[in-house]
């Protein structure tokens, strides 16, 4: 009975110890390289192109809601002579049941031509198609091309674009010059040809590759001598063209190759700006950001520094908590949170899953860090375009939050919006705030919006703000906003206080009107008239 009993106690053992090495080992692998990725669904959305000056031109991302004013100005397409516009949507997951097409003038009033399509070509995830656009466009005005499709999967799906139509047009030189000279930059022999477009200035930096114009030296251009190659083809944006001037960008991903392996990536935007001249194109201006790709690796971190390598620093952000065990960072629009006590790394947040998905590479969303707790969680907002998951094709801000000890991402809140990237960055930066009591309160379109985080409760707390009707503290933590709507006739201003819900008014005099101006380190400055 006992050798009985002293077997299964050593098997019940071995299996206590099986068990536990196998979630040991799930575990690791799920922590592997200290990155944890939410459970967002891979991009399902296809992405269209326009074949002018080149093949696959001026990528088009998809949005499931018709909003114009979400999209943002976008790429400028150049309608060929006879308008019969190419275009090729790429990554379908189903096939298409319906097409049109609608050109509309650039403030949307006017509708100038809407046209069903009878006909296309679908092979596999790709269909080809021609919009037979119609004669009624003034030449070299601009319009706004909206292509809506319905696929079995999709009721509905909108891209946009600007469109111009020009009898004749040297733009395809631009375009061969900038594709030109990109190529160049990874050959030193080659670049030499581009010394006549430098105005090198002594006074510039050039310390770092992150950033790169006419004025830096013929090293900078050219890498600093490191063995950069292309990962990906360069994606083609025709943003601008007026009259003879016209800007184009190039976006590609480089690998630094080091013994015949990549050692890093780099995200890479080029932009040209060119004017057209009798016999030759000049060069007005070069601007060239690269940013290298975080990866987590151990060796990015030195002591309390984090090593993020080449960088234009533009997007750059950080937050820690008040004991400063916890540090999270935004790199490369993906959020990270390293404990510099274990000296590790985790990925907490990002759409991209590879260097070249162009699905989950668009890059008009951003991320802002709301705060770091004592416990390694994070509240933070993704704003903008979303690249996939639940509201893939929307445009709004979620609200998350992180939880380190289950290593999970659950959205408290999501605002849909219907403006455009560059317009939220601007209100994100002028209102986002998060108080001790788990309460959010968010500017979007001239709202204020008051989100309970553990409630997922929206109020708004004033609508039908405009320039010049309100003030921000630095901090974020006091906000100022005018009775009424008429900013040159009001007569009393509310103050808010965030942090703990309190507010004031101050009243103007008889026969006076009252402004807010700002604020400086909490106390509340207005002008009286």
């Amino acid at each position: 009975m006992k050798k009985n009993l002293k077997k299964i106690l050593i098997l019940l053992i071995l299996f206590v110890l099986a068990a536990a090495g196998y979630f040991t080992w799930s575990w690791m692998q799920l922590r592997e390289d200290g990155a944890v990725y939410t459970s967002i669904e891979d991009a399902n959305l296809p992405v269209a192109y326009v074949n002018i000056l080149g093949p696959r031109m001026n990528e088009l991302d998809g949005f499931v809601e018709d909003s114009q004013k979400a999209a943002g100005r976008g790429d400028l397409t150049l309608l060929p002579a006879d308008r019969k516009l190419s275009v090729t949507i790429d990554k379908l997951d189903s096939q298409i049941t319906g097409m049109q097409y609608e050109i509309r003038s650039l403030d949307g009033e006017r509708l100038v031509e809407r046209t069903t399509l009878d006909h296309w070509e679908q092979s596999g995830e790709e269909v080809s198609a021609e919009l037979p656009i119609q004669n009624l466009l003034t030449e070299e005005s601009e319009y706004r091309l909206t292509i809506a499709i319905a696929t079995e999967k999709h009721p509905a799906i909108y891209f946009y674009t600007r469109v111009m139509w020009q009898q004749e047009s040297r733009v395809q030189e631009m375009v061969d010059l900038a594709v030109s000279f990109s190529e160049k930059t990874f050959d030193y022999d080659s670049a030499r040809e581009l010394t006549t477009y430098l105005e090198t200035d002594p006074n510039a930096d050039n310390s770092s590759l992150g950033h790169v114009t006419l004025k830096s030296d013929f090293s900078q251009l050219t890498w600093k001598g490191l063995s950069m190659e292309r990962v990906s083809e360069p994606e083609i944006h025709l943003r601008e063209l007026q009259g003879i001037i016209g800007t184009i960008d190039l976006k590609y991903v480089v690998s630094e190759m080091k013994d015949g392996k990549a050692a890093a990536y780099y995200d890479v935007i080029e932009s040209f700006t060119m004017k057209l001249g009798a016999q030759r194109i000049y060069m007005m201006n070069y601007d060239r950001r690269a940013d290298q790709i975080f990866t987590g690796e151990s060796s990015a971190y030195s002591g309390d520094r984090i090593q993020l390598g080449v960088s234009d620093a533009e997007d750059l952000q950080s937050m820690q908590d008040e004991a400063g065990k916890y540090r999270a960072f935004v790199a490369n629009r993906a959020l990270w949170i390293y404990d510099t006590g274990k000296k590790e790394s985790t990925k907490v947040f990002a759409f991209r899953k590879s260097e070249n998905d162009t699905r989950v590479n668009y890059d008009t969303y951003g991320i802002k860090i709301l705060d770091v707790s004592e416990a390694g969680q994070i509240d933070f907002a993704v704003y903008g375009y979303m690249n996939r998951g639940e509201h893939e094709g929307e445009v709004g801000i979620g609200i998350y939050h992180f939880d380190s000890v289950a290593n999970t991402v659950e959205e408290e809140a999501f605002l849909p919006s219907t403006q455009s990237y560059q317009v939220m960055k601007s209100n994100i930066g002028q209102l986002i705030y998060e108080n001790e009591d788990n309460e959010l309160f968010i500017m979007m379109e001239g709202t204020v919006y008051k989100i309970d985080l553990s409630t997922r409760e929206t109020k708004q707390v004033v609508s039908g703000l405009s320039e010049d009707s309100y003030a921000v503290s630095d901090t974020n933590e006091f906000f100022a906003y005018i009775d009424g709507t008429d900013t040159n006739a009001a007569t009393r201003v509310h103050v808010l206080d965030f942090s703990d819900g309190s507010d004031y008014t101050i009243d103007a005099g008889d026969g006076q009107y009252i402004r807010p101006l700002g604020f400086m380190q909490g106390d509340f400055i207005y002008g009286l008239a």
